[in-house]
């Protein structure tokens, strides 16, 4: 069957229509980026946030595609302004979510990419309120490890160890590499 055909077929079906609707318009979302009309993206993100603001993949989405998509075709001002925009944009899919540990998360995530160490811990211990997994201990132990908060990255590397026994070698290794470089000298110690 075709993709593009099953989306009305299940609209048809749901008892709320509007997850219906929602399905068609990521389908178009789908169709135009494939076909690279991407400046008529945003505006069809903005619209599920507005039919269903508990839609925290479009809130994702829509501020990933301008920090990411849109944004880099820009320089100066106006590049920094797109992606203030998707920034805000974020933040207020958080409002409308203030539950939702996935969006502090992304916005924790730009955070740390922009080197705002920060405000990226300000929106990993939100995140943590409502979500515990690796990706969020991991993200706050390397911030920790970039403001000099060298005794807190430990503490955050060795509860990834008994939390997930699956990055055991991976929490061994930082816990070694920051207990080596805090012995020569390399961190501030901080308690």
């Amino acid at each position: 069957m075709n993709i593009y055909l099953q989306a009305p077929l299940e609209f048809c079906s749901y008892p709320d229509i509007k997850e219906g609707v929602i399905d068609i318009i990521y389908l178009k979302i789908e169709k135009k980026w494939h076909n690279g009309e991407y400046e008529k993206i945003f505006p069809l993100i903005k619209l599920i946030t507005f039919i269903s603001p508990e839609e925290e993949e479009a809130w994702k989405l829509g501020c990933w595609f301008l920090m990411n998509a849109i944004a880099p075709e820009y320089e100066g001002e106006k590049r920094k302004e797109i992606e203030e925009y998707g920034i805000n944009f974020l933040k207020e899919g958080i409002e409308k979510n203030k539950e939702s540990g996935e969006l502090y998360w992304e916005l924790a995530w730009i955070y740390y990419q922009k080197k705002d160490y920060e405000k990226s811990l300000e929106y990993l211990e939100e995140a943590e309120k409502n979500i515990s997994d690796y990706k969020v201990k991991n993200l706050k132990a390397h911030t920790f490890e970039k403001t000099g908060k060298i005794d807190e990255a430990i503490k955050v590397w060795k509860k990834i160890k008994k939390m997930y026994p699956l990055y055991t070698d991976v929490a061994d290794r930082f816990i070694n590499k920051l207990k080596k470089e805090k012995n020569n000298g390399n961190f501030e110690k901080n308690n």
